[in-house]
């Protein structure tokens, strides 16, 4: 980190956090610290209003996380309300780098479309035809239930859509250190099942689905779109059985992992919520073609080649 300390973007970038914290006398040599096509862009007692109103309105500021280079760092802050916001700024490479660029603006801006819903009762969509199935397989990590998913999507031609997939996908941006990791995860599946339900298609959803809030809003999702919503839990009730799961897989899933944590497994198993709607419970320590035979009775099969 010593390094770091001396790269010229992060000691603008602590200067421009002083501003946002009210430093008294900040902004006062601020012309001297543009490059001249940023002052010229942007009048310096321009840039110091917006720093001293946003300060005023903020402060104080926490440093929740930093991304920094050379000539360009980045701060993730929580201002006083409890809200996120992000500053950067990029510097010259040569001395005395000085700022050519620096702006701050809420974790999700404003200008943004507004994200999706948690309960998808009043989200306004078109019309849709058609008859669609969004299918979910939950359970603990080495229950079973992505091979069953994966089986069952390749019998009705429809799309499965794996949370490991799409976390792993996230590790080379630093995805897995990121405490908010999993919820990423159902934010893209929940994207993912949508727009596929929204081109009269259906969907397969393969996670664990503990957490209630996210079953609740799946199950909003299919009703807003009349979309039949089918829940398969996988169990296996033989522990050993399930240890050994853990313990062999082999899954090559870019940027995740193999072998499961049995101690995680049990605590989760502990914990896992029963689901409030009718579901289908399955013992995947039964021979595969005859789970797979009930799931796609229970799912309605057959289907059409499109598995509308």
């Amino acid at each position: 980190m010593n390094h770091l300390a001396r790269e010229p973007a992060r000691e603008r970038l602590g200067w421009l956090l002083d501003g946002l914290s009210g430093a008294p006398g900040w902004g006062e040599d601020l012309a001297a610290s543009m490059a001249p096509e940023f002052a010229a862009a942007t009048p310096p007692e321009r840039l110091a209003q917006v720093f001293r109103r946003h300060g005023a309105a903020l402060a104080p500021v926490s440093v929740i996380g930093l991304d920094l280079a050379r000539t360009r760092a980045k701060a993730r802050v929580r201002a006083r309300d409890g809200h996120i916001y992000v500053i950067t700024c990029a510097v010259e490479p040569e001395p005395p780098h000085r700022l050519t660029s620096a702006w701050l603006t809420s974790l999700v801006p404003a200008v943004l479309t507004p994200g999706l819903p948690m309960d998808f009762a009043e989200y306004p969509l078109p019309a849709m035809t058609g008859e669609t199935r969004l299918i979910v397989f939950s359970g603990v990590p080495g229950s079973g239930k992505s091979s069953l998913a994966d089986a069952t999507g390749a019998a009705l031609g429809v799309p499965v859509f794996a949370i490991d997939w799409l976390l792993g996908s996230l590790t080379p941006f630093g995805g897995y250190h990121l405490d908010e990791s999993w919820g990423m995860g159902y934010e893209l599946l929940t994207t993912l099942a949508l727009r596929q339900l929204q081109l009269g298609q259906s969907a397969i959803l393969d996670s664990p689905a503990e957490e209630t809030a996210v079953r609740d809003r799946w199950r909003s999702l299919a009703a807003r779109v009349g979309s039949d919503f089918r829940v398969v839990v996988c169990v296996c009730p033989d522990e050993a059985e399930h240890k050994r799961r853990l313990a062999g897989r082999q899954r090559g899933i870019p940027g995740w992992h193999n072998p499961g944590n049995w101690a995680n497994a049990q605590r989760r198993l502990a914990a896992f919520p029963r689901w409030a709607d009718e579901v289908l419970t399955v013992d995947t320590t039964r021979p595969q073609a005859d789970t797979l035979a009930e799931i796609l009775d229970y799912c309605g099969a057959p289907a059409s080649p499109k598995a509308r």
